[in-house]
């Protein structure tokens, strides 16, 4: 895998809108230590700060960390419930996460990775979401 990479993350909420949604943007990878590492910028409105994400995964779990605009940090694992606050304009929530399927797949030239799970906010069930992270060499 090049240094140089195109990340597309797209996602769907179940029992809210049944929309999916999708981000494509260049990102930089690097393996260390048998995980992958994937940093990459987002700016959700063209109004709003920058957030640079930190994404880290192996066979076992992934995680996000965003920093800027929104300071979070989102954890997936296979063997156990994680639960994090997530720091909103609104004031801090709850979230909790239960990864009911985690699957990697990985080619010289592509990163795959398909997380099925629910999510409780202010632990309160929320929805059933999918989220697939692709990385391929630039």
């Amino acid at each position: 895998m090049t240094k140089n990479v195109l990340v597309t993350i797209s996602g769907m909420q179940y029992d809210i809108e049944d929309e999916a949604i999708e981000l494509v943007t260049d990102g930089t990878y690097y393996l260390k230590n048998g995980k992958h590492y994937i940093l990459f910028e987002e700016q959700p409105e063209s109004n709003s700060p920058v957030i640079k994400n930190i994404v880290k995964f192996n066979e076992n779990g992934f995680e996000i960390v965003k920093k800027g605009g929104s300071n979070s940090c989102l954890l997936f694992d296979k063997e156990r419930k994680t639960s994090t606050v997530y720091h909103t304009p609104a004031g801090p929530v709850q979230v909790d996460v239960v990864t009911r399927n985690f699957s990697v797949a990985e080619t010289e030239q592509e990163l795959m990775v398909k997380i099925n799970y629910t999510l409780d906010i202010n632990y309160n069930f929320i929805s059933e979401c999918e989220v697939n992270f692709k990385v391929q060499a630039r």
